[in-house]
């Protein structure tokens, strides 16, 4: 994919949400039954939109963004005309004019039937969807063993986008995203995002020597990240190998996955030994519906997020 910026790393965008409580229904004997840490409904006050109106006058805001990427999209013969502002900063929040998860698939949907497609406009979708438990708690499935994968849709193929669960305490191993781009947008709690170089290996005698012989060296750690609610960020293997973690023991967390294209296996790493493990990619629940207890056995969700 095209990317607007060469940086290798962006820094996360950090926003914080007051937690609130509330209940969710389950029907089986995994799922957790705790209150959760999110709100029914998301405050929408004058306050908040003169903050976004601030934003705004900075130069920060969504037309910008836009702007950029379409002279990005010019300069490598890319269809500028695909991209567009998809929140209006004078539009009322609270109206009509919200950018709902509905609104981000068609979007996506329309953006990717493109040939190429720019990841900074991806990441621009992720960042102007605000987290609204009304329109994604149907896909909210949690497992009182680890954290679950539910798809969300399945992107003609081109993409999956998915909610992830994560309970108290929860975190994936460290892995890779093979081939593809991942953006991860948090909806609810926080999540501590832990980002590793690839794993180093040196030869026993200094020679030549396949690589089943080599010694493996631990992992090193390039950057950790605490990922507040609406907070977006961005990962492929050019960047490195990341382990997410819901580091707290009183809060649940989730957030929303988009992979492109989508994969069916990851590699996951000892950070001790940096030893690679092939693991295939399973979903807890499709489309809102829980895959059947049998299967699930059968395909245990494996570390990849």
């Amino acid at each position: 994919m095209e990317r607007v910026s060469q940086q290798q790393q962006q820094q996360c965008v950090k926003r914080r949400e007051v937690p609130t409580t509330m209940m969710v229904d389950g029907d089986d004997c995994n799922e957790r039954q705790q209150p959760m840490p999110w709100p029914t409904k998301r405050p929408c006050t004058r306050a908040t939109l003169q903050e976004q109106v601030q934003r705004d006058d900075d130069g920060e805001d969504c037309g910008s963004t836009v702007r950029a990427i379409r002279g990005y999209c010019r300069k490598r013969n890319m269809p500028s005309d695909v991209y567009r502002p998809v929140v209006q900063p004078d539009v009322d929040r609270c109206g009509g004019g919200k950018f709902r998860l509905t609104d981000l698939i068609d979007e996506l949907h329309r953006v990717f039937a493109e040939d190429r497609v720019n990841v900074e406009y991806v990441q621009y979708l992720m960042e102007s969807y605000r987290s609204d438990p009304a329109e994604w708690l149907k896909y909210a499935k949690f497992n009182k063993f680890r954290y679950t994968r539910n798809l969300v849709d399945a992107g003609n193929g081109k993409f999956n986008l998915m909610v992830l669960c994560w309970g108290e305490g929860d975190g994936s191993s460290i892995h890779n995203h093979p081939q593809s781009d991942c953006m991860m947008k948090i909806l609810a709690g926080q999540l501590t995002e832990v980002r590793f170089a690839w794993p180093e290996r040196s030869d026993v005698d200094g020679g030549d020597v396949d690589e089943d012989d080599q010694r493996l060296q631990p992992m090193c750690e390039i950057g950790r990240t605490l990922l507040e609610t609406e907070s977006v960020c961005h990962i492929n293997d050019s960047m490195g190998l990341h382990r997410v973690e819901n580091t707290s023991h009183t809060d649940k967390a989730v957030s929303l996955h988009l992979y492109c294209p989508p994969f069916e296996e990851c590699s996951t790493f000892n950070q001790q030994t940096g030893h690679k493990t092939v693991a295939k990619s399973a979903f807890w629940s499709i489309y809102g519906e829980k895959v059947s207890k049998k299967r699930a056995e059968e395909h245990v969700p494996t570390d990849d997020n």
